[in-house]
């Protein structure tokens, strides 16, 4: 039996986060950078397990009634699996239940499966940061709205 389900990350699950983001993402961050996460008050950093194994993780942050996903991360040997799509669901559910209105995030613009699954869930682009990554890809800037639901 399939076994999904969403933990908070602890200090001993970077290693696994750093390497599945190594090969997952085609914006790595560092080692330092997810602990720094670990110890910011504002941050959500979650991860997400199938049959005990983690898969994927999600780093978002909480100020007031307004979120911004920072990363999501599904291990490149789970992707296409709707592991993303899980994750983002039970995300945007919780964030509902703390009231939160409003959900931002930004994607580059070469990253199609993500911006395909943010749109299926209601994101929409207002805006755009040119050049903005390492290789010169522009990101896009996307907001949702979230209604209790």
């Amino acid at each position: 039996m399939e076994n999904k389900y969403i933990r908070d990350c602890i200090k001993e699950n970077i290693d696994t986060i750093y390497e599945i983001d190594k090969t997952g993402s085609s914006y790595n961050w560092t080692k330092s950078m997810f602990l720094e996460e670990l110890e910011n008050k504002n941050s959500f950093f979650k991860i997400l397990y199938f049959n005990d194994v983690i898969v994927g993780y999600i780093i978002y942050h909480v100020v007031i009634d307004e979120a911004e996903i920072l990363n999501i991360v599904i291990d490149n040997k789970v992707k296409r699996q709707n592991f993303g799509k899980y994750l983002l669901e039970q995300t945007l559910n919780n964030l509902a239940k703390q009231n939160i209105k409003t959900v931002f995030l930004e994607v580059g613009e070469k990253n199609v499966p993500a911006i395909n699954l943010y749109l299926k869930f209601g994101f929409e682009q207002y805006g755009i940061r040119k050049e903005y990554y390492k290789n010169k890809e522009h990101a896009l800037l996307m907001k949702k709205a979230i209604y209790n639901l």
